[in-house]
């Protein structure tokens, strides 16, 4: 089976054979024509018609030789194939009766019978097997309309055996097919991630480095500068992107990656900074850190001063997300921050203490006058039990 056949998200259902499983079809029905040889050996003393059944019996065998042929070296079976191979057996065991005798109790296709539903359905899935194998139960039945339960036991043996079997080959293909495209989307994320390495190490550093050099050089460095913060951006935003697309059918939907949520936070006066890896954290609790860090940052614009910058940093140390908020600003002292927090500043007590507290996890305060404000938020990303 090749991975061109398969579309991404949707697994080739009945529509292919792989190797292994040609090599059991094709056996099964030599074994099935062997079977109906020996029966009808026994069958030839009291046959209406002797000669018919050797020929019968020699066109089941030139058949099944006939139908290898045309499946080897094929992982697609044609439906006109598995058609007339149908509409073969369906005439074989439609004379019968007459070439045995009326009311005979076996059918001169024998255990034969079973080969074309049990390819139809290897072949196109277990709906259209199952029917297959009931209509040739049908046709026997009409024949010979004897009630006796060993008749309807191979009946149902028949019908379930072939739908059976078209199951677990549609089941083989769902299986096949998503492997494929895992291995697929595992492959295309190595390499997104290391042409993300290269960008990080080369192109981000070189812009950094121009826009921390730059306002040394006048009015047209500072202008070279704020670009190169605005092309860091962009070029961040868009390696997260593109990395969360390929990789999304890889996670739960349940979770997401947390960087791609700090890249967001980026601008001009915010430095964003973020593993390569994708931080996955439960959807709902990374909604609430990322509110808990939005009031962090809304402070620094707020109350560091106008031309105060900040700095966002995401570490992993074990199970847990730690963010660091760092900013320039006029700071403050740690005792009136405390002293706010106690008298009810929602911006420090809820929704930034609050939050974290809620996810399990804690808000550290470090700020001096004079030497800005730094918050360190750990988080456990998973939460057990």
């Amino acid at each position: 089976m090749t991975s061109s056949s398969l579309l991404p998200g949707r697994a080739p259902v009945g529509t292919e054979i792989t190797p292994p499983l040609f090599a059991v079809l094709a056996a099964m029905r030599y074994v099935l024509a062997l079977l109906t040889l020996v029966v009808n050996v026994s069958l030839q003393d009291r046959a209406s018609m002797p000669l018919v059944v050797v020929i019968v019996s020699l066109a089941m065998v030139a058949w099944s030789v006939l139908l290898h042929v045309l499946y080897a070296g094929k992982c697609r079976v044609p439906g006109w194939v598995l058609g007339l191979d149908f509409a073969v057996t369906v005439v074989l065991l439609a004379i019968s009766p007459a070439v045995l005798w009326p009311g005979a109790d076996v059918q001169v296709t024998g255990f034969w019978t079973a080969a074309a539903p049990l390819a139809i359905a290897f072949g196109r899935g277990w709906l259209q097997g199952g029917s297959a194998a009931l209509a040739l139960c049908l046709i026997t039945f009409a024949q010979d309309p004897d009630p006796a339960p060993q008749r309807w036991g191979l009946f149902v043996v028949l019908v379930m055996g072939a739908a059976g079997l078209g199951r677990m080959v549609d089941q083989l293909h769902q299986v096949t097919a998503q492997h494929e495209r895992l291995i697929a989307v595992t492959a295309h994320n190595a390499e997104r991630q290391r042409l993300s390495r290269i960008v990080h190490d080369g192109v981000l550093q070189v812009l950094a480095m121009v826009e921390r050099e730059g306002p040394g050089f006048g009015p047209r460095g500072q202008r070279l500068a704020r670009l190169a913060r605005e092309q860091e951006i962009q070029l961040r935003a868009l390696i997260r992107e593109e990395t969360d697309t390929r990789a999304g059918d890889l996670r739960d939907i349940t979770h997401s990656n947390f960087c791609a949520a700090l890249d967001r936070h980026a601008n001009a006066a915010v430095t964003v900074s973020t593993p390569v890896e994708p931080v996955l954290i439960d959807s709902r609790r990374s909604i609430e850190l990322d509110a808990a860090i939005t009031e962090a940052l809304t402070n620094v614009e707020k109350h560091a001063g106008p031309e105060a910058r900040a700095w966002v940093l995401l570490e992993v140390e074990g199970n847990e997300a730690v963010v660091s908020i760092r900013d320039n600003g006029v700071g403050g002292d740690p005792e009136q921050f405390a002293a706010a927090a106690k008298a009810g500043r929602l911006g420090m007590k809820d929704s930034i203490r609050g939050r974290i507290r809620d996810l399990g996890g804690v808000a550290i305060l470090r700020t001096a006058p004079g030497r800005g404000v730094e918050w360190e938020l750990r988080v456990p990303i998973e939460v057990e039990g």
